[in-house]
């Protein structure tokens, strides 16, 4: 699988500090887009906020415009339905992300703005504790994601995620670590 050989020089490069936080995760969410097979790939952290969850993204990719794009952080109350899905089950699977229960309140307006169609989540635990996700969305047209490519994506982010781990360990990056 030439995707896990790409993913381990990668993980190994940034272990090594020979790129920088924010091209790490660029060329993270670069290869898990071209792995899937999807319009834009992210990489978002659980935080607790004043008023529950907060959403925050680390950065997202957008194949079809070949650049990295913004999405602000999120905390409405709906992040907790979304947290609780991915706790529950360690992924989101949404083919329409209008009417699916984990990202319908969460992401209705601003995605429909956005044309996403369609989201596969996959969360990551540090320690533990849910800590994150790691995200493929599908602009204007929809998706119906396979086991295969959850599994890949979950395959990706299993290494990604140690990488970001021992990055906040030695304070190599912005990440907080858990409790």
């Amino acid at each position: 699988m030439a995707h896990a050989l790409d993913v381990q020089t990668l993980c190994g490069r940034f272990d090594r500090r020979e790129i920088d936080h924010d091209r790490f995760i660029e060329e993270c969410t670069r290869l898990i887009a071209d792995a899937i097979g999807c319009s834009r790939a992210g990489i978002w952290l659980f935080e607790e906020g004043a008023d529950g969850h907060l959403l925050r993204c680390l950065g997202i990719y957008d194949r079809r415009q070949d650049r990295m794009v913004v999405a602000p952080d999120e905390s409405s109350l709906q992040v907790g339905t979304y947290f609780d899905a991915l706790e529950r089950a360690g992924h989101v699977l949404a083919v329409d992300v209008r009417s699916h229960p984990a990202t319908a309140g969460l992401f209705g307006d601003q995605l429909s703005v956005n044309g996403v169609r369609s989201l596969m989540a996959s969360s990551f635990s540090i320690n533990g504790r849910l800590f994150g996700a790691f995200t493929c969305t599908q602009v204007e047209d929809s998706m119906r994601w396979t086991p295969p490519q959850l599994a890949k994506l979950k395959g990706i982010g299993t290494r990604i995620s140690l990488a970001l781990a021992n990055a906040a360990r030695t304070s190599q990056s912005t990440l907080p670590m858990p409790l």
